[in-house]
């Protein structure tokens, strides 16, 4: 920026004040874009004659403004901007061109200002300064870095972060041009390479051709060590005609694409900052102190703003502007969804906007295509964080070739991203933004039919592995599987716990979302179908949050069978929990509910559970009394797994009161019920609980090959649980056998795996007999 150019760019700036314009406020008194004045006034680019007397127009300024212009610009570009002459009055000079040597003895230092509170990203600098400054690039290719990522990553930031750091390493000249990459009018490269070299001294004519202008530019380069950074770049056809052709250049491109018809570019991906460089950031803009007024505010301030820079720096700027704000102030404002995206605004900044551009970026349906990206987009703001392909196929209603094509735009697009192949989530600002858009463009009644869709591929899929884990479990019927979106395929128990493992956090969204757009009958089976696997893996709070959503389900449904299913799901969960006065209640309400409507083996169940609280509550004669009802009940019935449940617990019952001979029976007969059944899980436990009768009555002998025989079962059935109780009393036997280093391993899986489940207090006894070992040799 010359000195005629800098006093242009100060007086408009004097003059947006003394008006108290905003960039936006300016654009429509003048008809041009706001993103336009703001990069005239920040010197980015030479604001046009036309857009300079449009101003003046409108605010009364005089002709020192004009005369001032044409004093920066010169006589050529001034006839340049206004109206061509007729034909007949057109006269091209001889341009008078210095060479190449006139050119190297200028020094060009085009660089914008570094950006203030500026943080983190000092692995990506790393990366930058090594590419950039490296001898010898490989294969003898020009040095080219294009950082990419979604807006508001902070891709320009970082640009001249790295560009200023390495400024001295290029001593012949930093070039710099905004190729206004996400304006309706993206910068031509004939203009960018017009500029430049003019700055070098070169006479140019706008009627010069492209290839003629880059070729003198790569002359006038050659035998220069100069950096050029070229911001907010379209596409590779904007680049290319740009790049130097000497190796000792460097170039930097900052781009929404991947730009990947750049050849030799190496990408440098942006995402979110980790948390402690979001709050680094915050702390460059309100200071460390204030942060530490609240660091637990100030941290989920951090992460409401998704470690995204803009959005942190939005954030920042408020609570600059509100000095009397406590940090848990904005925090507080943020934590609501509905507000959030409206609370990141300040001035002429908005996250909305940022993501607008993107979004309406998007390319439009082509005709040989069925599923529009923006339509894609949207509706995956009606989804878990994270789905699969066949879920996103299953929300979408279309075919998964279809599906993928248009999610990997959106990829390509950084407003999805795809963690691993045929895996996609959004950004959580951007889900907000989607979801904003889906209710705004989406009729309601498109809206629930996609979740609908979607929550439904979940249940099949859920259904599918509750039939591998629990084969013998009463389920309620399932709804008609949809033909063109069948289930996940699952082959055995193993594929059946990674899919729950995977899609742990889905499956809970799906069954919210659904109840959110009134798919309650989809709702209320998830969390049935999902109740005893989530207990027995230690899901505790995802298999209450289900739980609570399937009961409020099944109360609108108005549908007496699923409430009694969900109470009877919930008493199992309080019993866990020690809060035996809520479980009673819930149980004796399913049992009501399930002798109402005749429903002899949903009564069976409840039997069964009345007396396991019973039992957890040491009250073992109460217990055994209505054990002994589900067990002449289940044998009426012919429900032979319930039988084996009764028998197990009635064994359990015995080995309690004493009678260790009558709990080996009851415990051997279950055992044998469970094996014919085909019951893994049940086998582990009845084989455990005669362990446990050994131990009680002073056999480890004998305890000891039931445990090892249990302990895999237990693995292979997720019964983590179990695996627990199963370690523990390994260690106890090999800690009776004076075997410390076997037992001390032992009891420390126990103790590692009751405080990953939450049972504190059976860690706490585990640790305590850890303690009591001899200490181990140094």
């Amino acid at each position: 920026m010359g000195p005629a150019h800098r006093q242009l760019v100060s007086r408009l700036r004097a003059l947006k004040d003394e008006h108290r314009l905003t960039y936006k406020e300016m654009g429509r008194l003048t008809h041009y874009s706001h993103a336009s004045w703001e990069r005239w006034l920040n010197g980015k680019r030479m604001v046009t004659h036309e857009a300079l007397t449009s101003l003046l127009a409108v605010t009364g300024g005089g002709e020192e403004l004009l005369r001032l212009y044409e004093v920066a610009v010169g006589p050529r570009d001034v006839h340049a901007t206004r109206a061509p002459q007729a034909a007949s009055e057109t006269v091209r000079p001889e341009p008078v061109t210095p060479g190449p040597e006139a050119a190297a003895s200028i020094s060009i230092a085009q660089l914008p200002p570094n950006t203030a509170g500026f943080a983190g990203r000092e692995r990506q600098l790393q990366v930058l300064t090594e590419t950039l400054t490296e001898a010898t690039s490989p294969g003898g290719h020009l040095r080219i870095v294009v950082i990419t990522g979604g807006g508001g990553l902070g891709k320009t930031a970082l640009a001249l972060q790295a560009a200023h750091r390495l400024a001295d390493r290029f001593p012949d000249g930093r070039f710099f041009a905004d190729l206004g990459g996400t304006d309706l009018d993206p910068r031509e490269p004939h203009q960018v390479l017009s500029g430049w070299l003019r700055a070098l001294g070169q006479e140019v004519d706008p009627r010069d051709d492209l290839d003629e202008l880059s070729g003198r530019w790569r002359t006038c380069l050659h035998g220069r060590r100069a950096l050029v950074l070229l911001d907010n770049a379209k596409d590779a056809r904007q680049v290319l005609p740009l790049l130097p052709g000497e190796q000792a250049c460097a170039v930097l491109v900052t781009s929404r694409g991947w730009l990947a018809g750049v050849p030799g570019a190496r990408h440098l991906a942006l995402g979110p900052l980790e948390d402690a460089e979001a709050l680094d950031l915050l702390a460059a803009r309100i200071g460390a102190s204030r942060l530490a007024q609240d660091p637990d505010a100030a941290a989920q301030l951090a992460r409401l703003c998704g470690g995204i820079p803009l959005a942190l720096h939005i954030a920042g700027a408020r609570l600059t502007a509100r000095p009397s704000w406590p940090v848990a102030a904005l925090s507080a404002r943020l934590r609501d969804e509905g507000r959030r995206l409206d609370e990141l605004k300040v001035a002429d900044l908005a996250i909305r906007s940022v993501f607008q551009l993107s979004y309406t970026s998007l390319p439009k349906l082509e005709e040989n295509e069925s599923v529009d990206p923006r339509h894609a987009f949207r509706l995956l703001g009606l989804t878990p964080k994270e789905v699969s392909l066949s879920a996103a196929a299953a929300l979408l209603g279309q075919h998964e070739d279809s599906t993928e094509a248009a999610l990997e735009l959106l990829v390509d697009s950084h407003l999805v991203e795809s963690p691993v192949p045929g895996r996609y989530r959004l950004h959580d600002l951007l889900r907000l933004y989607a979801r904003e858009q889906a209710e705004q463009q989406e009729t309601e009644a498109d809206r629930r039919a996609a979740v609908r869709r979607m929550a439904a591929w979940y249940l099949a899929g859920l259904a599918t592995a509750d039939r591998l884990l629990h084969p013998n479990t009463r389920r309620p019927d399932l709804p008609q599987a949809d033909p063109h979106h069948p289930p996940v395929v699952l082959d055995d128990t193993a594929a059946a716990l990674a899919w729950c493992d995977q899609e742990r956090p889905a499956l809970v969204d799906a069954a919210r979302l659904a109840a959110e757009h009134t798919a309650h009958d989809v709702a209320w089976l998830l969390a049935v179908f999902a109740g005893t696997s989530f207990r027995q893996r230690g899901w505790y709070t995802e298999s209450l949050t289900m739980n609570t959503i399937g009961l409020d389900a099944a109360r609108l449904l108005g549908d007496r069978s699923a409430e009694a299913s969900m109470r009877n799901g919930r008493s199992t969960l309080m019993i866990l929990a020690g809060r035996f006065e809520e479980a009673g209640e819930h149980l004796t309400a399913a049992l009501g509910i399930r002798r109402e409507l005749g429903d002899a083996i949903g009564e069976l169940a409840a039997l069964g559970n009345i007396g396991t609280l019973y039992a957890e509550q040491g009250k073992w004669e109460d217990s055994k009394t209505h054990q002994l009802q589900a067990l002449a009940m289940s044998r009426v019935l012919g429900r032979r797994s319930i039988e084996a449940n009764a028998l197990n617990n009635l064994g359990t019952c015995a080995d309690a009161l004493g009678d260790y001979a009558e709990a080996l029976d009851h415990l051997h007969a279950a055992l044998t019920l469970y094996r014919e059944e085909g019951d893994r899980d049940g086998e582990a436990v009845a084989l455990i609980n005669m362990a446990e009768a050994h131990l009680h009555h002073q056999r480890p002998a004998e305890s000891l090959p039931l445990l090892a025989e249990a302990l895999p079962i237990t693995r292979e059935a997720g019964d983590r649980h179990a695996e627990a109780t199963v370690l523990a009393d390994l260690g106890r036997i090999k800690a009776a056998q004076q075997l410390t280093d076997e037992a001390r391993l032992l009891l420390r899986q126990a103790h590692d795996l009751w405080e990953e489940l939450g049972h504190h207090r059976d860690a706490a006894a585990v640790r305590a007999e850890i303690g009591a070992l001899e200490p181990a040799p140094a």
